[in-house]
């Protein structure tokens, strides 16, 4: 969802340092079109849709070095570009999906940009949001860069709360604080709820926060690892549902209802992205950080830029993702997408701020969820972690029981991804 809403309307740039001299590891010695009159060419991979202008704002800088454009739909990305390097025929730049970053580094698929990254002066590694970090750690360098990072957030009906006289969401706020004002919310016409507290999860990855808020490290060496946190999560979403009444049960299927949109329901944790999508709407509305279990986590969503080992035009390659990198470059981007870079001193000018007449204004919850998150599930093999939300909303609907999660349907997840690697 998150990648046909937002992913495929994030990039844009602009200048670059042009890199001089070649030889370090894993860098095309071969070429040197700096120095040459000949126009490189070099294949650079996205999905859906990519803007015109991208290409003659690099050429400014670059007129030496062509891009051609490999668009693909978001559907078959994925696996389209896994049988392209397969077969020796994949783009010298790649946008890779989360999942694939790590098993494209373990490969030997992509390369390492570390000898890049030491030579440049337009990147600060030490600039990225800690999950940036983290990852490098888990691939054993960096393999590949964000271009921009999406978050987990907490939507919420500004004008509903002051009619209830609820007290807005913080930083601070807990499960419980959510709770409470949910029930606070909450309004029903005899047994017919005409309002609710909260939405039910219509973005269905919330699940994987609400288990890092409950304690679980969520994703560990390629496999999930679910306990408690999870067993926590479970059972708070079950009480929201079931017992207080205060959030819908979940729809089944992928077309649910935007009850927050349509004015039926006071708070809706989903992405960051639906800033653009409730831009227009008629009531007051702002943002928050997520609501704290044990701990502060949300999920991130992004693409990473990546170069194929077998290119061999590595060094035009790193110049186009540099340029993307760049400030001005991710400035651009952010105008454009409406999402931060993982570059927190980028981030922090607010490029890609872009209220709507009623909200919102709390955009600093965007980067503090920036720090707070993790990419966590989204490493993870898509159709994996669907089949096993599926059955954490046939839990809530009462026909999954929490021992099968367990004991039956996450060990049968982490043998799938097993069987995949």
């Amino acid at each position: 969802m998150f990648k046909k809403i937002i992913l495929s309307s994030l990039i844009t740039f602009s200048s670059v340092l042009l890199l001089a001299g070649c030889g370090a590891s894993g860098k095309d010695e071969s070429s040197d079109s700096a120095s040459s009159n000949d126009k490189v060419k070099i294949r650079f991979s996205a999905w859906d849709k990519f803007p015109d202008n991208i290409v003659e704002e690099f050429n400014k800088e670059y007129p030496n070095i062509e891009i051609e454009l490999v668009q693909i739909p978001d559907s078959d990305y994925s696996q389209k570009i896994n049988q392209m390097l397969v077969g020796g025929t994949a783009p010298d730049v790649i946008l890779s999906f989360e999942t694939d970053l790590p098993k494209f580094a373990e490969t030997g698929s992509v390369i390492s940009l570390d000898d890049y990254l030491k030579e440049t002066k337009k990147i600060d590694v030490d600039d990225f949001i800690p999950a940036v970090s983290k990852l490098s750690e888990q691939t054993g360098g960096n393999y590949g860069l964000p271009w921009a990072y999406a978050s987990e957030i907490l939507f919420y009906n500004k004008d509903m709360f002051d009619v209830a006289g609820v007290d807005y969401p913080t930083k601070d706020w807990t499960w419980d604080d959510f709770e409470k004002a949910a029930e606070k919310l909450t309004i029903k016409d005899g047994k017919t709820t005409t309002q609710w507290g909260a939405d039910a999860l219509t973005f269905r990855g919330v699940w994987w926060s609400l288990a890092g808020q409950g304690g679980d490290e969520v994703v560990k060496d390629g496999k999930l690892v679910l306990g408690s946190g999870l067993k926590d999560a479970l059972a708070y979403q079950d009480k929201l549902t079931n017992s207080l009444k205060v959030s819908p049960e979940p729809s089944a299927g992928d077309s649910v209802a935007d009850l927050f949109a349509s004015g039926q329901a006071a708070m809706t944790r989903t992405g960051s992205w639906m800033t653009g999508q409730y831009k227009d709407v008629d009531f007051k509305w702002d943002i928050e950080t997520l609501p704290k279990g044990e701990r502060a986590y949300n999920s991130l969503h992004t693409g990473f830029y990546t170069i194929n080992s077998k290119s061999e035009h590595k060094d035009e390659a790193w110049k186009f993702i540099e340029f993307m990198m760049s400030e001005k470059g991710q400035t651009l981007n952010s105008k454009w997408g409406n999402n931060p870079s993982a570059l927190k001193t980028i981030a922090e000018q607010g490029a890609y701020k872009n209220s709507g007449k009623n909200g919102p204004s709390n955009w600093e919850a965007i980067e503090r969820a920036g720090q707070e998150g993790e990419f966590g599930y989204v490493l993870v093999n898509a159709s994996t972690t669907t089949n096993l939300v599926n059955q954490f909303d046939a839990y809530i609907l009462g026909t999954t029981p929490l021992d099968d999660i367990f004991d039956k349907y996450i060990p049968n997840a982490n043998q799938e991804i097993e069987d995949n690697q």
